[in-house]
């Protein structure tokens, strides 16, 4: 689509190391990649870590004039992920995953100086074969368009006229998501409110998702008003043994070796988050305390973190830990009268059925307002203990507004900003053999005039906003046309 726009040639880089390949992308095949991309009209590709690697055979290791804080930062990141760890192990050497990201840094500084892109079009934004690019990429002033994998065609945008100083991409995307959010979606919620009802309804039984990584049975939300959740609510207490007359706080832990580092947060590592609040809790006997392992943490940690912290504590009376899938959502939304997270959907999914999160670290949506977020350590602890008590003497955490935010959101994420395409078939046409059979008979059967995806990247691009939308959010006779 920005072929198109801007007239410039498409270079698709690819590749990956043999890590990676011996990790997670044990299929990963180069040449089909090269084939996919020449279908969709590639000028040239190129296999930057087959460059990377000859440059680190060579020992020709080029100064990127990258920041060895932020070089270090992406090592840790990549290793934590590649070992399923939530920390790298003491002792570990970094030093050849360093030299490879350095490899990495150079060869991308190279495709910037020859090339002098346009933009650049990523999948993925963290670790060091594509957070290196990014950085970069910021570094050059080149716009940097990142497509997210869920629904059909989604996409943010951070354009370099916009940059306000954060110093990641997701750190300056959360803010400009959140002004962005304020004047076109808050401001037009009126004529939003259809849709907004609509995926509410959807989200109840996850036709959609992310609904915190729940699927079929597990994600169907069958408590409707006030007086069921209060009368599951007393079932599910005594299932845990906990006090009738406590809240219930519940600590959502995060996927622990994912995108780490790639945002605000509040403590080192999400590993010690969940030990700290862990402690935290041990000392709040006024409180019930259940936390939740993250669905597909296996994937993301072998090391038995969660399991060891939960041994820690197996004795208190007032703290349970379990796996999230086995708790219902109905017992979930029941219980939990404050929700604890860093990072996750769960801040803004609670908040839309009226349950207030604090979040210790910034997400996408952070700027939007309808979660407390803590600015450092000491506010965390502050806005635990506040909430605490909050809660106790029957003080509401949530605001009206805040809720409407958060059903805005649930709108915005799932619909507003999710463009139907015939180019890009939507991500849960499974399994991949069946995607790719849909996306061969309209590449070779239907004509791409009036494609949505190319009004939406226009306005996108010549505007520069930092999403892509299905249709213009600023034109109130446009809401209204489509949303009914």
């Amino acid at each position: 689509m920005l072929s198109r726009i801007t007239g410039a040639r498409l270079l698709v880089l690819t590749g990956a190391d043999p890590e990676w390949k011996t990790t997670f992308w044990k299929r990963f095949d180069t040449d089909r990649v090269r084939a996919l991309a020449e279908a969709y009209g590639a000028d040239e590709v190129l296999d930057v870590h087959a460059l990377a690697a000859r440059q680190v055979r060579d020992g020709a290791l080029p100064d990127a004039d990258l920041d060895p804080g932020s070089l270090a930062a992406r090592t840790d990141s990549t290793l934590c992920r590649l070992l399923c760890a939530p920390r790298v192990p003491a002792g570990y050497d970094r030093a050849p995953r360093a030299g490879l990201g350095r490899a990495l840094a150079a060869v991308y500084a190279m495709v910037f100086h020859r090339y002098a892109p346009e933009a650049l079009i990523t999948c993925d934004v963290e670790y060091d074969q594509w957070g290196l690019a990014v950085e970069l990429a910021m570094r050059w002033d080149v716009p940097v368009l990142h497509a997210q994998t869920t629904g059909s065609m989604k996409a943010y945008a951070l354009f370099p006229g916009s940059r306000v100083g954060e110093p990641t991409f997701r750190g300056e995307l959360t803010l400009q998501i959140g002004d962005f959010f304020r004047a076109n979606v808050w401001e037009n919620r009126s004529l939003l409110e259809p849709g907004v009802a609509r995926v509410m309804e959807r989200s109840r039984l996850n036709m959609g998702r992310p609904s915190w990584w729940r699927k079929d049975g597990q994600a169907a939300l069958e408590l409707r008003t006030e007086a069921e959740r209060e009368r599951f609510r007393v079932f599910a207490q005594d299932r845990f043994g906990f006090d009738h007359d406590r809240p219930v706080v519940a600590v959502f832990a995060h996927a622990l070796s994912d995108a780490l580092g790639t945002n605000r947060e509040v403590f080192a590592d999400l590993a010690e988050w969940l030990e700290e609040t862990a402690r935290f809790a041990y000392g709040r006997s006024d409180a019930n305390w259940l936390f939740l392992d993250h669905p597909h943490q296996r994937i993301f940690d072998e090391t038995g973190f969660f399991k060891e912290l939960a041994g820690q504590y197996a004795g208190a009376p007032n703290l349970r830990f379990l796996p999230s899938v086995d708790l219902s959502k109905n017992s979930l939304y029941a219980l939990t009268d404050l929700g604890v997270t860093v990072r996750g959907s769960v801040a803004n999914e609670l908040p839309a059925l009226g349950v207030p999160v604090l979040q210790a670290g910034w997400s996408e949506w952070s700027g939007c307002g309808f979660s407390q977020v803590a600015a450092d350590r000491s506010g965390y602890w502050k806005a635990l203990d506040d909430s605490i008590g909050a809660i106790t003497a029957g003080r509401p955490l949530l605001t009206d507004d805040q809720k409407a935010g958060a059903r805005l959101w649930q709108w915005f994420y799932r619909c507003g900003t999710d463009v139907p395409s015939q180019l890009v078939p939507h991500w849960e046409t499974m399994p991949a053999r069946t995607l790719l059979e849909h996306l061969e008979t309209r590449m070779l059967q239907i004509e791409d005039d009036g494609e949505p995806l190319h009004a939406a990247v226009a306005r996108m691009w010549e505007r520069r906003e930092p999403v892509l939308t299905r249709f213009d959010l600023t034109d109130a006779a446009e809401i209204r046309r489509h949303v009914r």
